[in-house]
């Protein structure tokens, strides 16, 4: 079971959630463990039997409220109870002043405890996307990913295919490359694939021939970006005069990554095709396929409607003319 220790997941959040330490003891020993969270309302009621202390805990206004209309011996009693469970951290939101009980008992069970200004409902939506992203499962794909038309498409392929050679040339048209070479695949919700690069290689790119190039130099910021959902895949081999290629695309294949299908395209790959201009067409097609337009099944039934209508001339009677 993946965890993210405390420590961790403050100094990757505390930019992006504004958190602030109020008790940083324990922060190396206490792990966040599941993507859920928990406001601790019914629990601070005395209502233990459902309490999911394993959860990061969120206090609100509604909650901070609601302790300060308890008597000092009664509030301490209660928090006492509460920070006795191996909770990971906590998490004051909406600029709420901490109960000095609170504290204290954080500092004595070296408990986390943090404070933010983000009003409750922004920070437990803000949370839970950080959450799915560090607790979605994961895997490598040796590829080439990059952002071309707004379509993140994954070009797979044997090594020496052409896969980094046809992203510089998309880039240098003005596409933006992801990744090249270890391409970080990640599920999040909604069956949605995000692709991101690996930190060691970032936006470099291997030429055979010319070696490591550093794209970001080369063509400015404008052409990367750290990730993208994948939509599209293409798949590039060598061309196969025995093989039979699809030539309509009526039956478009699919990748499965996970448990998601991904649409995919094979292109066979031999001197003077144009594979930079074929993927540019086939990101501007697949976003008519969102908006509906299924080109390839349009041409199909006009070509049956044709067909059905000469086959009616056909067999239709001759009308004869009176002379």
């Amino acid at each position: 079971m993946k965890k993210i220790s405390v420590e961790s997941f403050f100094q990757q959040s505390k930019e992006r959630l504004r958190l602030s330490p109020l008790v940083e003891e324990g922060m190396t020993d206490r792990f966040i463990v599941t993507v859920d969270i928990n406001r601790m309302g019914m629990a601070l009621t005395g209502y233990l039997k459902w309490f999911p202390y394993e959860r990061l805990q969120i206090l609100g206004k509604t909650e901070i409220h609601y302790l300060r209309t308890l008597k000092p011996a009664q509030r301490k009693k209660i928090l006492a109870t509460l920070l006795s469970y191996r909770l990971p951290c906590i998490v004051l939101t909406h600029k709420m002043k901490s109960p000095a009980e609170l504290i204290a008992e954080a500092q004595r069970r070296k408990i986390p405890l943090f404070a933010t200004p983000t009003p409750t409902t922004k920070f437990v939506s803000e949370i839970s996307v950080y959450l799915e992203e560090e607790f979605a499962p994961e895997t490598t794909i040796h590829g080439t990913l990059l952002d071309v038309y707004g379509v993140g498409i994954l070009i797979l392929g044997d090594s020496g295919i052409g896969k980094s050679e046809c992203a510089l040339d998309l880039v240098e048209r003005g596409h933006r490359l992801v990744a090249d070479d270890l391409v970080y695949i990640k599920r999040l919700a909604n069956r949605i694939l995000m692709g991101s690069r690996s930190e060691i290689i970032k936006h470099h790119m291997e030429i055979r021939g010319l070696g490591i190039i550093n794209i970001e130099s080369l063509f400015g910021v404008g052409a990367i970006r750290d990730k993208k959902r994948i939509e599209l895949i293409i798949r590039l081999e060598e061309w196969d005069n025995r093989k039979e290629y699809d030539r309509l695309g009526l039956t478009p294949s699919t990748h499965r990554i996970f448990d998601v299908e991904i649409p995919m395209f094979l292109i066979p790959v031999r001197p003077g095709r144009n594979l930079a201009v074929i993927i540019e067409v086939a990101a501007m097609n697949h976003r008519l396929m969102k908006l509906g337009y299924f080109t390839a099944q349009e041409f199909a039934d006009r070509v049956s409607r044709m067909m059905a209508e000469e086959t009616s001339r056909a067999h239709s009677p001759r009308l004869k003319g009176k002379k």
